[in-house]
C-alpha cells in the first residue's frame, strides 16, 4: 500500500497460506494484479483508491476474484475510489462477503445479488446508480446478516421496496440521503413493506411532504 511497486509476479497466486493482501493507493500499477484472483485462500482484500486502473480493467479484475478458487471464501473487500462502472454478474458466487465497499466508483450498472449474498456492511455511496434490481423473490440481496447499508449520494428517485417491516432481524443503518428521491415504491398503492431499522436517512432528497407511508 502507499508505494510505487508496479506489478506483482505471477507466483502471488501460488501464496496457498496468504489470506489477507493490501494494494491499497499505488498509483504507478496501471494493471489489476491478476495474479490475486487466482490465490486460493483469499479472505481480505483492499484494492482502494487505485483510479489509475480503467473501468475495463477493474471490471476484469472483479469478476477475476468473484470466479475464481477464493470467490466463496473472500469476506471483506474494500474497492473504494476506483472507476468501476458495472458489478459482475458473478458477486452471486461471494457468499461469505460480511463487508463490501465499493462507493466512490462510477457504478451504473449491478445485478440482484439475490438472498444469499447477506453483507453485513453494505457501502455504495457516491456512484451513479438510479435503481436497485431485484430478483424473482423480490431481493437486491439478502439482509438478515445487514448492520449497516449505505446508498447515500446516487441517483435513485423513490425509496425501494426491498425491505420488510415485518423482519425478524433489526438493521442499524439504511441510508439513502443525498439522492433524488421524492417518494417510496409502493407508496400508492398500498404495497411498500415498510422498514425494520434503528436509522433510517432521508436526508439531502427531493421530498414536498411527508411520506405517509412511514406511519
Amino acid at each position: 500500500a502507499n508505494s510505487e511497486i508496479t506489478e506483482l509476479p505471477a507466483e502471488v497466486a501460488e501464496l496457498s497460506a496468504c489470506t489477507d493482501i493490501e494494494i491499497y493507493n499505488c498509483p504507478k500499477m496501471e494493471k489489476f494484479p491478476m495474479a490475486i484472483t487466482q490465490m486460493p485462500e483469499l479472505i481480505s482484500l483492499n484494492i482502494s483508491n487505485n483510479a489509475q486502473w480503467s473501468a475495463e480493467e477493474v471490471y476484469k479484475g472483479m469478476n477475476g476474484l468473484a470466479t475464481g478458487p477464493s470467490r466463496e471464501k473472500i469476506q471483506i473487500l474494500y474497492a473504494r475510489q476506483n472507476k468501476l462502472k458495472e458489478i459482475p454478474e458473478s458477486f452471486k458466487n461471494m457468499k461469505k462477503i460480511g463487508l463490501l465497499d465499493l462507493a466512490y466508483n462510477q457504478i451504473e450498472k449491478l445485478p440482484a445479488l439475490g438472498k444469499e449474498i447477506a453483507p453485513v456492511q453494505l457501502y455504495l455511496d457516491n456512484n451513479n446508480i438510479s435503481e436497485l434490481p431485484r430478483d424473482a423473490e423480490g431481493y437486491f440481496c439478502g439482509y438478515d446478516d445487514a448492520e449497516t447499508l449505505s446508498f447515500r449520494f446516487n441517483k435513485l428517485t423513490k425509496v425501494p421496496n426491498i425491505f420488510n417491516a415485518n423482519s425478524l432481524f433489526t438493521m442499524a443503518s439504511v441510508s439513502f440521503a443525498g439522492n433524488q428521491i421524492d417518494g417510496f415504491e409502493g407508496e400508492e398503492d398500498g404495497s411498500y413493506k415498510g422498514i425494520k431499522v434503528e436509522t433510517f436517512t432521508l436526508t439531502s432528497n427531493k421530498f414536498k411532504k411527508y411520506p405517509k407511508c412511514l406511519a
